[in-house]
Formats: structure tokens, sequence, C-alpha cells
């Protein structure tokens, strides 16, 4: 594209956010700064765009996340990068349960807390089976077998909760 060419509308935009004074104003090779892709989405029922943004060290990276971010609005998916694992237990504790005592779910909470303080913090979309795998062997070594598997099948439920809420693709395999 050219530069006095403008995108036609719905067209993705990808360009570098300087931080700092630019070094190199052709490739931004040196710039301090990252790159941007923002998709336009329309407008909500106030008239306020609708944009997702991804960000990368490259160009390139930014090209291939917006390639991601296509193929999950493609699917219908409403993924964020903030939505964490932490977040995806909490919504399952308070809505995945209904019908189960008070108990059942406090025990949920007791049994997930040591690993949500190793792997909490990490968006869902990001969460790995390493990951997971890791949480669950450091809890093997100060809790009982019992704990590690009540955990496992918590942690896979809030997991498809979130996958059926559409607010992560799907992530684990079905068995």
């Amino acid at each position: 594209m050219a530069e006095n060419e403008r995108r036609a509308l719905g067209e993705d935009a990808i360009y570098f956010d300087h931080r700092g004074a630019c070094r190199d104003a052709l490739k931004h090779r040196r710039c301090p700064g990252r790159w941007l892709g923002v998709v336009s989405l329309g407008c909500d029922a106030d008239g306020k765009r609708i944009r997702r943004k991804v960000y990368g060290r490259t160009k390139t990276d930014v090209k291939d996340k917006l390639k991601q971010l296509h193929e999950e609005l493609d699917q219908g998916i409403k993924t964020s990068a903030s939505y964490t694992v932490e977040m995806a237990v909490a919504d399952w504790l308070d809505q995945g349960l209904d019908g189960r005592s008070a108990k059942t779910i406090s025990t949920n909470r007791e049994v997930l807390a040591p690993a949500l303080e190793l792997i909490g913090k990490i968006p869902l979309r990001e969460l790995t089976a390493a990951d997971v795998r890791t949480a669950l062997t450091r809890l093997a070594a100060t809790r009982s077998t019992r704990t590690v598997t009540i955990a496992r099948n918590a942690l896979t439920r809030a997991i498809r909760h979130a996958e059926a809420n559409d607010l992560c693709g799907e992530m684990l395999p079905r068995s």
C-alpha cells in the first residue's frame, strides 16, 4: 500500500507505537517501542467504536496475531488477553456450580487456592498443559493425592465452563 492511500473500511491497521526518539523511520529496527495491530469491529449502541488491539516486537508478529484474532472472531469466540485463570475459576465457582451445597463450593475454593497462587495470573488463552502439570506437581509435594485430584478436576471444569461461555477457545482435549 502506498503511503498516501487510505485503508478500506474494516481493514486492519498496523503501525509502530514509538516510546522515544525514532532512529530508523523506515523500518523501525532500533527504535524504542512496539508494533501495534488494530481491528475495528464497528460501533456499540452508544456509537463508540469497538476495537481490538494486538501488540508485538515485530511487524510479522503482529500480522500473525491479527490472523489468529480474525480466526477467533470468525468462530465467535470473545477471548480477552486480560481474562486470567483466576477469573475463570471465580466465574465457575459463582455460576458453574448451581444447585451445589455451600460446602462443595468452599471445598473447591480451598483446594484450588494453592494452584491459583502458581497459575492464577496467567491469561487463560496462554495457559499451557505444562503450566498446569507444573502447578499440580508442586501441589502434590505438600498435599494429598485426593486434594491434587480434586484440584485437577475443578480446574478442568473451570476451563470447560469458560469454553462453554465463549471466553476462550477450546483448550483441553475432551476425554
